[in-house]
């Protein structure tokens, strides 16, 4: 089964430098990621309580932590029956099982609680804000060495070090993914690594079910993750029929288990999180609104907030001219997940992504767009002096706006100030007040005064 064409030459990774380039890479994005002050646990509360639940009762229901909880405000939690469960995906909680048993055994030898004693009398705090961002610094760090697999597989060492930076730093990978623990941290680890895994050994049957699995879970994190399996195995369907096989047992291995936990749980194949987005779509209008908003707006576009990717875009354009417009060429399928993944959350009336920093919905295909900088950086174009100061000064552009997020609390505080953006949704066309450069003024940025107030004097 042949796959894409790729312009380089394909370089094996298992060198000690590279292993030691590849660890330092990872050790550098963690203890920055880390060190960021700015923390956003909103959404993922209740994210280890959820993980204690699945290792003491075996079971996603958080009843034991009735006394903790207001079920009238808090909107992260739903009762079911006789039962209170987290209102998002439990696939992430699952997912950190491995951390909350690492805590509470340093906590047991240190503190007079362990850690599932600590979570059985406090709610969502300050103490499991940190611990978030600190796990999701990690996943952040483990998917920035991914991207350098991949990278590796089309240039050399120094090629693919800058490609993950790029990745790690001038991305909303910094802003948003490493900040929390929201679904989009996970997702970006787990779809990198199923492209990598693609790019590496698309005719091993172990790495074929390993992709299926991988993808499979990658949709119980995130529902859009669905794109990128069904993609994937049309790629597989298309370019070796035996291997699809291999691919739907990996997926069935998780779908079948997770539809099954749900029947229990919900009575419904599906989670209460899957099927009510369907009761969350715009109008006609206000879709032609998201799919240009998603893009270009000053407080929620793509571009705005993450320029470097207008070069994927022409990337993109590479990759279909220079490898073939063929069912064998894999970035085709890749784009097929671009296009409609930014279809499909252009569809939902909060196409802003609510309490966020910037394109919050693109984050989940980040991998992606990184991925098509490769043709670029490999192209006769970027040769000329021209192409390389305009690409350096969107990867400058793109770090100095997640660096601003990563370390203000102001840019987060736009959301709420000086009306919530749920109420007054026009302020993601405002640039008279970006949100990445709230705090800047002199008068309390707290208040919502608009960056734009450098150019008025001020009493």
């Amino acid at each position: 089964m042949r796959t894409t064409n790729s312009p380089f030459r394909t370089r094996p990774v298992g060198r000690a430098h590279e292993r030691l380039a590849l660890l330092g890479l990872a050790v550098l994005t963690f203890a920055v990621h880390a060190a960021s002050p700015v923390t956003t646990s909103t959404d993922s509360a209740w994210t280890f309580h959820v993980a204690a639940s699945i290792l003491k009762e075996g079971d996603v229901d958080l009843d034991e932590y009735r006394p903790l909880m207001d079920l009238d405000l808090d909107y992260r939690l739903r009762s079911i029956g006789e039962h209170v469960y987290y209102y998002y995906p439990s696939a992430t909680p699952l997912l950190v099982t491995p951390v909350v048993l690492l805590t509470n055994a340093v906590l047991r030898t240190s503190r007079s609680t362990d850690f599932f004693g600590y979570l059985a009398a406090h709610g969502p705090d300050d103490r499991t804000a940190r611990l978030e961002k600190l796990v999701a610094s990690a996943l952040v760090a483990l998917a920035t060495a991914a991207m350098y697999l991949i990278a590796r597989r089309s240039g050399g060492v120094g090629f693919s070090i800058a490609l993950a930076l790029v990745f790690a730093f001038a991305t909303s990978m910094w802003s948003t993914a490493s900040r929390a623990l929201w679904q989009h941290g996970p997702s970006v680890l787990l779809l990198a690594t199923a492209l990598y895994l693609t790019l590496l050994a698309p005719e091993k049957t172990w790495a074929v079910f390993a992709t299926g699995f991988i993808l499979a879970f990658a949709y119980l994190v995130r529902p859009t993750n669905s794109l990128s399996f069904a993609f994937f195995g049309l790629f597989y369907w298309l370019n070796g029929r035996r291997r699809i096989w291999a691919y739907a047992v990996g997926g069935l291995a998780v779908l079948v288990p997770y539809g099954i936990q749900n029947l229990t749980a919900y009575g419904n194949f599906f989670p209460p999180y899957a099927y009510q987005l369907f009761e969350r779509l715009g109008t006609p209008a206000a879709v032609g609104e998201a799919l240009i908003g998603t893009l270009i707006s000053p407080n929620r576009g793509l571009f705005v907030f993450t320029p470097i990717f207008l070069f994927a875009v022409y990337g993109a354009y590479l990759a279909a001219t220079q490898r073939g417009l063929n069912g064998a060429n894999l970035d085709l399928y890749i784009m097929g997940i671009l296009l409609s993944h930014w279809i499909t959350t252009s569809l939902f009336e909060d196409w802003g992504g609510a309490w966020s920093i910037g394109p919050r919905y693109f984050v989940d295909v980040i991998p992606y767009f990184t991925y098509f900088l490769i043709p670029v950086l490999g192209s006769p174009s970027f040769r000329r002096s021209a192409w390389r100061y305009a690409f350096l000064t969107a990867v400058a552009a793109s770090t100095l706006v997640q660096f601003r997020c990563s370390v203000s609390q102001y840019p987060f505080i736009w959301n709420g100030k000086p009306r919530a953006l749920v109420d007054a949704p026009e302020r993601k066309w405002d640039w008279g007040d970006l949100q990445f450069l709230r705090g800047l003024c002199r008068a309390d940025p707290a208040e919502g005064r608009a960056p734009a107030c450098w150019a008025e004097r001020v009493d």
